[in-house]
């Protein structure tokens, strides 16, 4: 728990003026904070991957589309720069600070990105200023998000919505196979949206033999979070990937059990049912081999 608070404590949280709201007609107003972490890339592919969001709406309704009422702004100015690579192992960046918004359940989120770049580590640059880096599907309201179950907001309470960023999902390199030699990049953010309230956290290090009977930490080994008995990686519920001291940790993890899969290379390591308590840090060791 100190070291996850002390990474909390050491990012840069931005906080954004409220600036127009439109919608309501539903009686009290709580007071949403927004904020955005990352799941795992592949380090030793990427330097750096940045977007910039100008505008952030919210709606009731996960089917609304432009030409309905009832969106609420929740942000519109200068764009917030994002790195995505800085908010991993429960790093988190404010996006939104207490907001005031109308009571209700909300199942929608618009993020309207205005520019984005990422660097790979062999030097190539892909932007939206030279058109390398392609914006898909995010139309003039920007691309959506769906909260599911739905932020549940209450008169006078506090409510914190966390956006989890997926990397590997979100740039995908053309031609596919060859990412480091890709002619371009498309861009299409895949957000996991949840409520903070109801769920854990879970942290711990991965570890391997050393070979001389003791156990070393493993750098940038990725930590899957899965529903019970499910292998397929795409299906999981939140992941993240190990800093250079082998911790790990993962915020907004609904209650409840899960199975933990940890891996590098061809080293793995699986824990079945590990319990997930609401408001609870759970720590969870894994040792690949």
């Amino acid at each position: 728990m100190k070291n996850l608070l002390l990474l909390l404590a050491a990012t840069p949280a931005l906080v954004l003026a409220s600036c127009s709201s439109g919608g309501g007609g539903t009686s009290g107003f709580g007071f949403l904070t927004l904020d955005a972490t990352d799941a795992p890339i592949d380090h030793a592919l990427v330097e750096e991957a940045v977007i910039w969001v100008d505008r952030i709406t919210i709606h009731r309704e996960s089917t609304a589309d432009d030409s309905v009422d009832g969106w609420l702004t929740l942000y519109e100015g200068s764009p917030v720069e994002l790195n995505l690579l800085d908010l991993t192992n429960g790093i988190t960046r404010t996006l939104l600070s207490a907001k005031r918004i109308p009571v209700g359940e909300y199942r929608q989120l618009r993020l309207l990105v205005t520019a984005a770049h990422i660097e790979l580590v062999n030097g190539n640059l892909y932007t939206t200023d030279d058109g390398s880096l392609h914006l898909t599907s995010q139309g003039t309201s920007g691309f959506k998000v769906f909260v599911e179950p739905p932020l549940e907001v209450r008169d006078g309470f506090d409510e914190n919505l966390l956006l989890d960023f997926d990397l590997t999902k979100t740039f995908k390199p053309i031609p596919a196979n060859e990412p480091l030699n890709a002619n371009s990049f498309k861009l299409h953010p895949v957000i996991r949206a949840v409520q903070l309230e109801g769920t854990g956290e879970l942290t711990g290090i991965v570890t391997e033999d050393d070979g001389m009977g003791g156990f070393t930490p493993v750098e940038s080994a990725s930590v899957y979070i899965l529903p019970p008995g499910v292998t397929d990686l795409d299906d999981s519920i939140a992941s993240t990937a190990t800093n250079a001291d082998g911790n790990y940790t993962v915020l907004g993890i609904p209650a409840g059990m899960v199975d933990v899969l940890a891996r590098k290379d061809e080293l793995s390591a699986l824990a079945e049912a590990v319990v997930i308590q609401a408001g609870e840090v759970t720590v969870l060791d894994l040792v690949i081999e």
